[in-house]
């Protein structure tokens, strides 16, 4: 014989005798009851359990009793509420059933009255609750003819993987893509669909509340209900981002705390020795192109197509390319062509400076080169934007003559640009 359900009901009264007469009249019916003297205690009691029936007295030490009715009403919407009170009054009648109430009881209270009362509404609440689950069943029968097809297990399989993407794993996933498509459901119902353990589904529950994907509902049986889709990445999106900044900032703490471990371990090296570095890849050309112009004092000179030196304007800080621009002697061969914006702007910015930049052309160009201030060089093939690059740099001040020759050379040799404007 299956084990019947007791109805659950919330009594709330500061009165603690008063609790105790109704606990004794409710259970002498075979309901279960539990005790709140203040509206701040049946507040979180409800939030925490589903009652059948909630009696409230509209005094309260820290709550008019109507106002804990409206808060019990979007907190538990399925109670039953039944307002309690010595000090009857239309108006606080007239606003508790406004605000929800099934029904007014005047103190002192007829224990008959009162238990007639409950039942009466509990019949009520059970026939809604069957007539629910009847629509519920229903609409639940037609999903099950979608949801059986072997086009929906299909989609639910490929579609779960995709969510590994927002951070979440395929079995959470497709818990989620469940409820999307069932609505509102039980655990029992989920697991059918999803064909997954109910054991299973108990223990990720949780994990998805947490991550605020999907909503409890208070009852029995215990349903759930997803986030919309939309709010639903909106919100495991943020957490993602939130998860990558704390990462970044993470790393980024420790590559503070392993730049000074391995400061301590570097040898004492003669730094003005001359040399020659051999750079193999974009990321280190464009890092040492900032290093050399964020050292360099008095001048530069420069052979390079103009592609490139756009490519190196808008790969660079943009203030320290302003300083450069504006503060420095440059002196820049590049090849034959029609002035662009680019070079417009450096043209205007040399006139403005005194003519401090000088800007000629050549048709052809045997390599880039970047000489600054005549104590470190950098140069190699026209097209450095290839994949393979062969670039060097020095700090050899033979070498820097040599390369400061060749660009004299060039330079004489070379012409002005036309008229721009």
């Amino acid at each position: 014989m299956a084990h019947e359900i007791k109805p659950t009901i919330l009594v709330v009264d500061d009165d603690v005798n008063i609790c105790k007469t109704l606990t004794a009249i409710l259970e002498s019916r075979g309901n279960e009851t539990t005790i709140a003297t203040t509206a701040a205690e049946a507040i979180e009691k409800a939030k925490n359990q589903f009652f059948n029936v909630a009696l409230l007295d509209i005094k309260l030490p820290d709550m008019e009793g109507t106002q804990l009715l409206a808060q019990l009403q979007k907190i538990a919407p399925e109670t039953i509420k039944i307002i309690v009170t010595g000090y009857p009054s239309l108006g606080n009648a007239i606003e508790a059933l406004n605000l929800g109430a099934q029904s007014y009881i005047m103190k002192p209270i007829d224990p008959d009255k009162l238990l007639d009362t409950i039942e009466t509404m509990l019949k009520m609440q059970k026939q809604a609750e069957e007539m629910t689950q009847m629509k519920l069943t229903r609409w639940i029968q037609a999903q099950t003819l979608k949801a059986r097809t072997p086009h929906f297990e299909r989609f639910l399989e490929e579609t779960a993987e995709e969510f590994a993407n927002f951070g979440l794993t395929k079995t959470q996933a497709k818990i989620y893509i469940t409820l999307v498509a069932l609505g509102i459901a039980s655990i029992s119902q989920i697991a059918k669909f999803s064909k997954l353990r109910r054991e299973e589904i108990y223990r990720i529950m949780p994990e998805l509340e947490k991550h605020g994907i999907i909503i409890r509902k208070l009852g029995k049986p215990q349903k759930f209900t997803a986030v919309s889709p939309k709010e639903a990445f909106q919100t495991l999106t943020k957490a993602k981002v939130d998860a990558m900044k704390e990462e970044i900032a993470k790393l980024e703490q420790k590559q503070s705390e392993l730049l000074s471990k391995l400061e301590t371990i570097k040898l004492p090296t003669k730094t003005d020795a001359p040399f020659i570095e051999v750079i193999s890849t974009s990321d280190q050309l464009f890092a040492k192109l900032t290093d050399i112009t964020e050292r360099a004092k008095d001048t530069l000179n420069i052979i390079a197509p103009t592609s490139f030196l756009r490519t190196v304007y808008l790969n660079r800080p943009k203030k320290l390319m302003e300083k450069i621009l504006r503060t420095m002697k440059i002196r820049i061969l590049t090849n034959n062509c029609k002035p662009d914006e680019l070079l417009k702007k450096t043209l205007r910015l040399s006139e403005a400076n005194h003519k401090s930049i000088k800007i000629k052309q050549s048709e052809t160009l045997p390599c880039n080169l970047l000489i600054a201030d005549d104590k470190e060089a950098m140069w190699g093939e026209p097209e450095p934007e290839k994949k393979d690059l062969h670039i060097l740099w020095t700090n050899d001040p033979t070498q820097i003559t040599i390369l400061k020759e060749t660009f004299e050379s060039l330079w004489q040799k070379s012409t002005n640009l036309p008229d721009y404007k």
